[in-house]
């Protein structure tokens, strides 16, 4: 800026001083560069591990008792059931100087049960995620404690 002082002569004899100001403008350019300032990364980690499952282990087996009866009966019938036991009739005709029906036998089926508590030992897969977040561009990566960065926690979580 710069000031001119020019005499400028009027007829009554008056002299008047002159200013000159110059007006500047400045303009402003604003731009966004981006810059890595850090990273962050997941990775998913799988583990295979053996555990030991609690199980109660149901067995069925069953028992044949055969009983003699050798007594004459007046006919045959079917089986019938007592309890948990299943009576199965056999039959014979034997020659006496009459011929008479006569029960040889019974043939016993019971169903015993029986629990065993045993360990099972099964291979069970467990996922684990892990967040790890470097700082600038070629630092060094570095687990986060929790996955969350501090970034994306609310302040009812800080």
């Amino acid at each position: 800026m710069g000031t001119a002082y020019d005499d400028v002569s009027e007829p009554t004899g008056h002299r008047e001083h002159v200013t000159t100001i110059s007006a500047v403008q400045e303009q402003l350019a604003v731009e966004v560069e981006r810059t890595e300032t850090g990273a962050v990364r997941v990775r998913k980690l799988t583990h295979d591990e053996v555990q030991e499952i609690p199980i109660t282990l149901r067995t069925e087996s069953v028992i044949v008792e055969r009983v003699s009866i050798n007594q004459p009966v007046s006919a045959e019938y079917g089986a019938r059931q007592e309890g948990d036991t299943l009576i199965v009739p056999v039959f014979e005709y034997v020659p006496v100087t009459e011929m008479r029906l006569m029960l040889k036998e019974e043939v016993r089926i019971t169903k015993a049960a029986a629990e065993v508590d045993a360990v099972h030992r099964a291979s069970v897969r467990r996922e684990e995620l892990v967040v790890e977040r470097r700082d600038g561009a070629s630092g060094e990566w570095l687990a986060e404690e929790d996955g969350f960065s501090d970034s994306t926690r609310t302040n009812a979580e800080k």
